[in-house]
């Protein structure tokens, strides 16, 4: 749920009367640049939200790990060539 809301980032700024924020692009250079702390920070989210109390919140949390992995180091990087934001 978090990669959803950083790639809608702009669309939120833009109901809140902000134009041009390129909120999202920023977001995701920052995330392509700093990925082991991008990582981390959304482990530390996932684990909190889905405890490691019981086996089956924590086989939950390892999809969520390995979307975020996926995340992180496959799919940020791929749109940050196709799209080739300047910095």
């Amino acid at each position: 749920m978090v990669w959803i809301v950083v790639f809608k980032l702009d669309e939120l700024a833009k109901l809140f009367g902000i134009k041009n924020s390129q909120v999202s692009r920023k977001t995701l250079m920052w995330v392509k640049s700093h990925k082991a702390l991008a990582v981390t920070t959304t482990e530390l989210v996932n684990y909190s939200v889905h405890g490691i109390e019981s086996p089956l919140s924590v086989t939950f949390a390892l999809g969520g790990t390995l979307m975020n992995v996926i995340m992180v180091f496959i799919v940020i990087p791929l749109l940050c060539r196709v799209n080739k934001p300047s910095t």
